[in-house]
């Protein structure tokens, strides 16, 4: 029996120590591919020159991350700013963040796109034809949601479409919450000519912000009876911080999510984007 016992425990150690070695070779494939996803995020140094300030919160939930941001100058007076959420987190969601950065880069240099509502009517076509999408066999449910906003630097006039999620400005100190179209990117209806992007145009005025997050935030479970963060908690903070400087309101939001998450796991990537102009 001892005999027995001994083998079976060399066993166990050796399929042990095998397991360890196979997690330690995919975890270090996966840190790698995170520094190549973050290699193609563009450096917040361009919002930083071409605005009065920001800050980028962005923390993936498993290594990388199936949210992105984007952001160019596409004009001489034109800067275009992206917030995507992928389907999914971890690998899956970021080969699709991969595959989102990469087609709104080619997109938004294209001569007949020339607001915010035509890059995701792009976007959800492209997205199609990139997946290889066959319309006869079962439907995929890969997409994103995703906001496009078109900052004019000299007018301060901004458009913004957006692929159900939610903008919030502050315009002249007051808070206003803009709603996203009902229709997501891809999903299953891939380049669907009956989706509906609307362009919703603010004047804003030097000093004015626009705050712009994947759904990670507001849905993650915590705080003393373990519930979702939720929009109206979201809405709040941003109430109390609006005032301060951009690098303090990057900590604050920073802190306060890590706060309410504690000790619980976080349950999706998570995109926080502020502009101040």
């Amino acid at each position: 029996l001892q005999k027995l016992l001994d083998e079976r425990t060399r066993e166990v150690v050796e399929q042990k120590e095998e397991i360890e070695i196979k997690n330690r070779d995919i975890t270090d494939s996966i840190t790698y591919a995170q520094r190549i996803q973050t290699s193609i995020l563009p450096s917040i140094k361009k919002l930083q020159d071409s605005f009065s300030g920001c800050f980028i919160f962005y923390q993936p939930r498993d290594i990388v991350s199936g949210d992105f941001y984007w952001f160019d100058k596409v004009t001489d007076t034109k800067f275009s700013i992206v917030c995507g959420d992928s389907t999914g987190h971890g690998v899956p969601g970021a080969l699709m963040s991969m595959i989102g950065t990469t087609l709104i880069k080619d997109i938004c240099t294209r001569p007949d796109v020339v607001k915010p509502s035509d890059i995701l009517l792009k976007l959800d076509e492209e997205m199609a034809n990139t997946l290889n999408q066959n319309f006869d066999a079962e439907k995929s449910s890969d997409g994103m949601d995703i906001i496009a906003c078109e900052i004019d630097v000299e007018s301060y006039v901004v458009r913004i479409a957006s692929a159900m999620r939610p903008v919030i400005l502050y315009q002249n100190g007051e808070q206003v919450y803009v709603q996203g179209s009902k229709n997501s990117i891809g999903g299953t209806e891939f380049g669907d000519q009956g989706k509906d992007f609307e362009d919703q145009t603010f004047q804003l005025q030097k000093g004015d912000i626009i705050y712009m997050f994947s759904d990670g935030y507001p849905d993650q479970f915590g705080g003393p009876m373990g519930k979702k963060f939720k929009m109206i908690r979201l809405r709040n903070m941003l109430r109390d911080i609006h005032e301060l400087p951009m690098e303090e309101q990057y900590l604050h939001v920073k802190n306060t999510f890590n706060l309410w998450k504690d000790q619980l796991e976080q349950v999706d990537d998570v995109l926080f984007m502020g502009i101040k102009i």
